[in-house]
């Protein structure tokens, strides 16, 4: 098995391969613990993510065995930008590298043929882009023209392209608003269990988050914001005037945290996308729905909250 064809003029071609069955890899076969590296948390509820390496062209459907065991259910080859991937700017025929999610389906008779059986929109650009002030918009995972088996590796405007059967394939895995879609120049795998605990880990910097966050310890709390927060309308200063004036309004805190997933970000050495279902309730609001927290490390090595963004 490879990932993709080769052409006669030397370009490599998606489409050719035999991507037929549930292949796992070699590693696949061990008896120790497999977990995709970068992976930190996936909720309980979550089987199938999707997993790509663009520098080889390569989709990756993974599927969760186990809490700590993970295997590649199908290897799919894909066509990317024409000018690679780390997209930052709007026609720059890039696809975006980053932590993604499937917004929705598009099925075919709602489009042109050029995208074969449908389309899957994903969520570019996603906070961390915005922050970047990147720009662009429409990147899609879809199939190929009718009558059309292939395509060069790099020939896309920045979408991921596959063939039409694997496409249709995908189908029965993908969940819109759900799904999530690494698109990471690589995918490794540890042999070891990765969740990350003890004093120094990101997910014991949520959980004391949350713990000051109860405790109206507001101090405490605020010290867990970066220098360089942003949530697009105020800065760590502004931040802190506006939580510090809501802390001192509350009796109690309550806050529950649920369907948690942390990603370390593609490409990027000490930054993590940590997204849950969060329940609050307070003596004068109570509110539930989706949080997403970016967590960067500061100059001294300590995690600390660069976004939040509440939906």
């Amino acid at each position: 098995f490879s990932y993709a064809g080769v052409s006669n003029d030397g370009q490599r071609l998606i489409g050719q391969e035999n991507i037929s069955g549930d292949t796992l890899s070699q590693s696949d076969s061990s008896s120790e613990f497999l977990y995709p590296d970068g992976l930190i948390s996936l909720p309980r509820k979550t089987r199938y993510i999707i997993w790509t390496e663009l520098n080889k062209g390569a989709l990756h459907l993974l599927e969760r065995l186990d809490k700590t065991r993970f295997r590649t259910l199908k290897t799919i080859p894909m066509s990317i930008g024409k000018q690679g991937y780390g997209k930052q700017s709007e026609g720059d025929k890039k696809t975006p590298l980053g932590i993604y999610r499937v917004t929705s389906h598009i099925p075919g008779a709602s489009l042109t043929d050029f995208y074969g059986p449908g389309a899957y929109p994903i969520n570019y650009p996603n906070n961390w882009d915005r922050l970047r002030q990147r720009t662009g918009f429409g990147i899609w995972l879809h199939g190929l023209p009718t009558g059309t088996n292939n395509r060069p590796l790099l020939d896309s405007d920045g979408c991921l392209v596959i063939d039409n059967q694997s496409l249709a394939y995908l189908d029965d895995y993908i969940e819109p608003g759900d799904t999530l879609i690494v698109l990471a120049n690589e995918l490794n795998w540890q042999t070891n269990n990765p969740l990350e605990r003890g004093p120094e880990s990101v997910m014991e910097a949520v959980e004391q988050w949350r713990k000051n966050w109860e405790s109206r310890d507001t101090a405490r709390y605020l010290a867990h914001y970066h220098a360089d927060f942003s949530d697009f309308e105020r800065d760590l200063a502004s931040w802190k005037r506006y939580k510090t004036r809501v802390n001192r309004q509350k009796s109690f805190i309550k806050v529950a945290m649920s369907d948690l997933t942390a990603v370390r970000y593609p490409g990027i050495d000490g930054l993590v996308s940590v997204r849950f279902y969060q329940s609050y309730q307070s003596n004068n609001y109570n509110w539930a729905g989706w949080k997403e927290l970016l967590w960067k490390k500061d100059s001294q090595g300590r995690w600390k909250i660069l976004f939040e963004e509440s939906r």
